[in-house]
């Protein structure tokens, strides 16, 4: 893939990512603010994976899904609200 295509995915991911843990957290159900979060995680591993030439099938199933969830438990910790991980 190009490299255009590959930093057009990981900016439009960013950019939702920016937009749910921010703007959006606070408005609407938390369910949804997950799904967001998620979406724009695996966008970001797909994104990455486009710049690579020679990606083995089970990276396109494990890196999206490893970083959709590491993008919901990073949000999720750092606004913490009242909980441990709130200086």
């Amino acid at each position: 893939m190009s490299p255009v295509g590959a930093w057009t995915t990981l900016l439009a991911a960013s950019a939702v990512l920016v937009l749910a843990a921010f703007p959006l957290r606070t408005r609407v159900p938390p369910r949804v603010v997950d799904a967001v979060l998620a979406l724009g995680g695996a966008g970001i591993g797909v994104g990455g994976l486009l710049f690579l030439t020679d990606v083995e099938p089970a990276s396109w199933i494990v890196a999206p899904a490893m970083l959709a969830i590491a993008a919901v438990a990073h949000v999720r910790l750092l606004f913490a609200g009242e909980g441990p991980f709130r200086t």
